[in-house]
């Protein structure tokens, strides 16, 4: 957990304000193994500040600035209101007007038009806006316990920041209009003052080399694996592609299947039901006319009845199957 925004000191946070002494966060092994929930490790943190706030806290965002300021002009406001309003209380209660004995004895004057406007109720005047009230650690002095001091010391000497020098010896010998002259033109002051030389100057721009170098390292390294990347990506695409197609199908067999399993409409089965009889009817009389013409398949009398009664029996089934039906 890191803060963003502030610049502090506080017992529980290093110099590049990280959170170091929750334990449960102190790293990520700790905060698996603790298995508490990550809103209530903050809400612990936060409390914690508020109960023992950081000293030295400085807000280095520009957001985080103006919102301070908002909030204290804000509380400015209120701050007038209610000065305001006891004022105008006070003077209410009063008989409208400062005694001449009064006056004099504190050694002012009251001017008459001034107390004709105290008795005919004129609007008095505002106070003037009073200054920000700093939270009180911000004026208090800083005294540090033997343990906050030992862990100032050892965040000061991790610090890698490099002396600034007391004297800069080639610029005692310049007058003050090649200085300017330096002070608006940085290559200027670079090429002519020596500081192209300076070990801070040399140090400042090895680190940069180094950096610069270190990118150009990882971005060759990335393009190493260019071509790898673009074979996965082209996979990925066509397998989302396939994996698309075959979801669309699976969701055409799956409405398919709701239309099948779902209840038949009345009306539909009652009609198919009345073709059905009807069918099973015409084959009937049409077995019984080839009978009597003596153009039927069967051959016998037994035969000709037992296809004729299975074939009216269906009929029969049918008529009952809708009749029920229609009276449901």
């Amino acid at each position: 957990m890191t803060l963003v925004g502030i610049r502090a000191v506080h017992s529980w946070i290093d110099s590049k304000m990280r959170v170091i002494g929750y334990d449960p966060i102190k790293s990520d092994s700790a905060f698996v193994a603790s298995g508490i929930l990550l809103a209530n490790a903050v809400n612990d943190v936060v409390r914690h500040f508020q109960l023992y706030p950081p000293q030295q806290l400085v807000i280095v965002d520009a957001g985080l600035r103006r919102l301070q300021e908002s909030l204290g002009q804000q509380q400015q406001q209120q701050q007038q209101q209610q000065a305001s309003t006891q004022y105008n209380t006070t003077s209410s209660n009063q008989n409208g007007g400062v005694t001449h004995s009064n006056a004099h004895a504190r050694g002012s004057t009251t001017l008459p038009h001034q107390n004709d406007a105290f008795k005919n109720g004129s609007t008095v005047p505002s106070a003037a806006p009073q200054p920000y009230d700093l939270p009180k650690h911000f004026r208090q002095v800083i005294v540090l316990s033997p343990e906050d001091q030992q862990q100032l010391g050892a965040t000061i000497r991790n610090l890698d920041i490099p002396s600034a020098p007391s004297r800069f010896e080639q610029f005692d010998s310049m007058d003050r209009k090649t200085m300017t002259e330096m002070i608006d033109s940085p290559s200027t002051l670079l090429a002519k003052g020596g500081l192209a030389h300076h070990p801070l100057v040399e140090e400042i721009l090895a680190l940069k080399h180094t950096v610069l170098e270190a990118n150009h390292q990882q971005a060759q390294s990335n393009l190493k694996h260019e071509a790898e990347l673009k074979t996965l990506y082209d996979n990925v695409k066509k397998m989302q592609s396939e994996l698309k197609i075959k979801v669309e199908h699976v969701n055409q067999l799956q409405r398919r299947q709701m239309e099948l399993c779902k209840p038949m409409d009345k009306k539909k089965i009652i009609q198919r039901l009345k073709k059905a009889k009807k069918e099973s009817f015409d084959e009937s009389e049409d077995l019984a006319r080839d009978w009597l013409s003596s153009s039927s398949p069967v051959s016998t009398l037994d035969e000709f009845i037992d296809r004729f009664l299975e074939i009216r029996m269906v009929h029969h089934v049918r008529a009952a199957k809708m009749e029920r039906l229609e009276k449901s």
